[in-house]
């Protein structure tokens, strides 16, 4: 493995860890289009590789935004046993289903949340008198300086958009976070940078069990797994720093450009020009 290959992964994993804290995703949407379109790797290394970088951003990321008091973690337990469930679910079913079909959909869906994202909120602070079941959240948002207090509502709904969601990720490959945050904030109303926080923290579970997998077949680089990590961690950490200054309308707005991203990703995938 080339030095100059190292560099750029270790760079472009901080930009991945960057963007995918800030929004939630883990940075595996990009660092694994990175694997294969920039380095050339064979489809089952970068997605073990890609895998590895969500645990690590998770991690970082997901350590600094509980310790700062941002992630929900009961909405994250309740909504992982949906999403986890249905990624093992997932990974059955792309042995027998057309993906390429659920690939064309799911980017029409993320292009409609994208445009939802980029129509937003005038306020991020919620007040719900919902009945029924739903998760009460409160953080300290430092851009606007003062306690955001939140009601997460449609849990039932939230729960089964999880689910699917999470079927959707395990069939797709690309991670559950680019689904996650946008059922938190559009469906359950849950301020985005609430949002952003704790699919940080549900990401990493997810991809745990599946890079262990892979770590057992032995299609785990350990060359380019190191910068990958410390680039990742490096990114992820920076983007927790960052998320506090930027205002919550512009973040969403942010978010609706990586969901445009992470949709046209998917098409291509579904015409061809692009394969993992």
């Amino acid at each position: 493995m080339e030095p100059l290959f190292l560099l750029y992964t270790l760079v472009f994993g901080i930009f991945a860890g960057s963007v995918g804290a800030m929004f939630g995703l883990g940075g595996g949407v990009f660092m694994i289009v990175f694997f294969i379109l920039g380095l050339n790797l064979p489809a089952h290394n970068a997605v073990a590789l890609s895998l590895l970088a969500v645990i690590a951003s998770s991690s970082m990321a997901g350590s600094v935004y509980i310790r700062d008091r941002m992630t929900n973690l009961k909405l994250a337990m309740v909504l992982e046993t949906c999403t986890v469930t249905g990624a093992v679910l997932g990974a059955f079913l792309a042995l027998t289903l057309p993906v390429i079909y659920i690939q064309v959909v799911l980017g029409i869906v993320l292009i409609y949340a994208s445009t939802m994202m980029f129509r937003g909120r005038k306020s991020e602070e919620i007040v719900s008198d919902a009945k029924g079941l739903n998760v009460k959240g409160e953080y300290y948002d430092v851009c606007i300086k003062k306690a955001v207090g939140y009601c997460a509502v449609h849990l039932k709904l939230g729960l089964l958009i999880s689910l699917i969601g999470g079927v959707i990720s395990g069939v797709v490959g690309i991670g559950g976070g680019v689904i996650i945050v946008p059922i938190m904030n559009l469906v359950m109303k849950v301020p985005i940078k609430a949002a952003a926080a704790t699919s940080n923290f549900m990401v990493g579970v997810t991809a745990a069990a599946s890079a262990f997998i892979f770590f057992n077949k032995g299609l785990v680089d350990l060359y380019l797994a190191v910068p990958s990590v410390v680039g990742i961690m490096i990114g992820a950490y920076a983007g927790t720093c960052f998320i506090g200054r930027v205002e919550s309308a512009n973040l969403r707005k942010l978010m609706g450009v990586v969901l445009i991203f992470a949709a046209m990703i998917l098409i291509l995938k579904a015409g061809g020009l692009l394969v993992w």
